[in-house]
């Protein structure tokens, strides 16, 4: 294909954006500020094959803010917007991802139904939540939304982009909304936690985070220990570190396990004495 084919192509797609409606799709690879109708409006610019296409943040989120925090953690992510006009001249153009939005979910919301498992988008990512683009719908998922253990970092858990797979838990014709669960998705660790671990029992465990007075301390997939800090240690456990606790206590209908540290695999720590 030659650069005038391919211009020619990339040109009637925008074209094709402004009169007909098409959703595009591009990058976004900066943030600047553009001068808009005596107001300096902040602009996630998108890469749509060499244009530089700038949406405006008012029309990035049903948010609508102008603000840069939401665009920074969203740098990255592959978007979907409609062109509202365009200059061939500077290879600029100006769009909207709220109006892409509203046209995927028109598409989308006449098939769906509650029960179904979709796969969701990564579009933006915090250290306490994560935005996940579903069906022209952005959804804001905590950690709790996520996962039924403890996550202290949902930035090193998820990447920008990366697909995640939920379940649509309800739909309202008439407001067209509908919500999304992850967690419904998994098994739930505590329905047979008894079988698996008992009190007073010590387990190998990975140290997940810190909590007021101790630790979380994972031992399986979903369930972190809350564990008590002994007054014989020497260090605190790092993120990460593999330790041994002993459970004092499973409380399976407040979704608790309540533990105390035994010994930092790998440390001069002396063990615990009872």
């Amino acid at each position: 294909m030659t650069d005038e084919l391919r211009e020619k192509i990339i040109w009637q797609n925008i074209n094709s954006s402004i009169e007909k409606g098409k959703i595009l799709k591009g990058k976004i690879i900066a943030m600047e500020t553009e001068q808009m109708k005596n107001e300096k409006i902040i602009c996630a610019i998108v890469d749509f094959k060499g244009i530089k296409v700038m949406i405006p943040a008012t029309q990035m989120t049903k948010e609508g803010k102008n603000d840069k925090k939401i665009l920074r953690n969203m740098m990255g992510a592959e978007i979907s917007f409609i062109v509202a006009q365009a200059d061939r001249l500077t290879s600029k153009a100006v769009g909207s991802r709220i109006k892409a939005m509203d046209r995927i979910l028109e598409i989308n919301f006449k098939k769906i139904e509650s029960g179904d498992k979709v796969y969701g988008k990564v579009v933006g990512i915090w250290k306490k939540s994560l935005r996940v683009e579903v069906l022209g719908v952005d959804f804001v998922l905590t950690a709790q939304d996520l996962n039924y253990g403890f996550i202290e970092d949902i930035s090193q858990k998820y990447i920008i982009n990366e697909q995640i797979k939920v379940m649509i838990t309800d739909v309202s014709n008439e407001e067209m909304k509908f919500k999304i669960s992850v967690k419904e998705l998994l098994e739930d660790p505590f329905i047979n936690i008894r079988k698996e671990f008992s009190e007073k029992g010590e387990y190998l465990a990975t140290i997940t985070g810190y909590t007021e007075n101790g630790i979380y301390a994972n031992i399986k997939q979903g369930i972190d220990a809350v564990c008590l800090l002994p007054t014989w240690l020497d260090r605190p456990p790092f993120i990460g570190d593999q330790v041994i606790i002993r459970i004092s206590k499973i409380v399976p209908e407040k979704r608790r396990v309540y533990s105390s540290l035994v010994k930092i695999i790998g440390s001069d720590a002396n063990d615990r004495k009872t």
